[in-house]
């Protein structure tokens, strides 16, 4: 019993990190906004040569690509001359289509690892007290923030290594090293705004587990049991009365001896 409670609350721990990582995740690449921010905020329509209003529209077709998309994917634009293009070449089109079936993976990670922490806290609060399941969030919790940690030391020391280093894990083929002079991936999502949202990321995600921690630890310090009181023998007051002698108190009920 006791190596299934280790098993079951290490297992819990370990979800919590998973759970929020991708499902921040999930929500950064279903938000339309995050397209968005990164077309208006660097420059994607002056360095294309694409009006803004144009690669806007074109944002949506492809969120709607990476969450939901199968084939392909096409997009026609007009460019600055009143020309239609496609918005991406071929090398493009076939990295979108690797980006689109690792974005599935983390939401099928995403899912199946929050049904397993849903799952792991019911069977929790049935098996102990819930004393245990907020032990075992908070160093979860803690767990998540110390990932954070070592990834954002990572981060902050080399972005364009570890950035790279990603995509040679992630991908078994090098299309995505795309030309920022020509291809309008890389002009409409730079790697200034993947360092900027990777940022972002983790820091909702920091602060979801520091409330979780907070919330946690709140608790286990409201429901700690209170300690019984210890008897101890009484010495009287130096100098007072019955000085250097214990006091007994009288038996209850008082037993008189005839």
């Amino acid at each position: 019993m006791g190596l299934f409670r280790a098993l079951l609350i290490g297992l819990f721990i370990l979800s919590i990190p998973v759970t929020l990582i991708t499902t921040n995740i999930r929500v950064a690449i279903s938000e339309q906004r995050v397209y968005d921010y990164s077309v208006r905020n660097f420059d994607a329509a002056e360095v294309s040569g694409i009006p803004e209003s144009e690669l806007i529209g074109a944002n949506g077709e492809i969120r709607d690509y990476l969450t939901s998309g199968d084939g392909a994917l096409s997009i026609t634009v007009t460019n600055n001359l009143g020309e239609r293009e496609s918005l991406f070449n071929v090398r493009e089109t076939a990295h979108m289509a690797d980006v689109r079936d690792l974005v599935r993976a983390v939401f099928t990670v995403q899912v199946l690892v929050m049904a397993l922490v849903l799952f792991l806290a019911v069977v929790m609060l049935v098996l102990w007290p819930p004393r245990a399941l907020a032990a075992s969030a908070l160093y979860g919790s803690v767990l998540t923030a110390g990932t954070l940690g070592i990834v954002g030391l990572v981060a902050i020391s080399g972005f364009d290594s570890a950035w790279s280093q990603f995509h040679v894990i992630a991908f078994s083929n090098d299309f995505w090293q795309l030309d920022p002079r020509s291809d309008h991936l890389i002009q409409m999502f730079p790697e200034s705004f993947w360092q900027q949202i990777t940022l972002l990321i983790g820091a909702m995600i920091l602060l979801e587990a520091l409330i979780i921690a907070g919330v946690s630890a709140i608790y286990l310090m409201l429901s700690r049991p209170k300690g019984q009181p210890v008897d101890r023998p009484h010495r009287d007051v130096a100098g007072g009365p019955g000085h250097g002698r214990h006091r007994v108190s009288q038996p209850d009920p008082p037993h008189v001896v005839r």
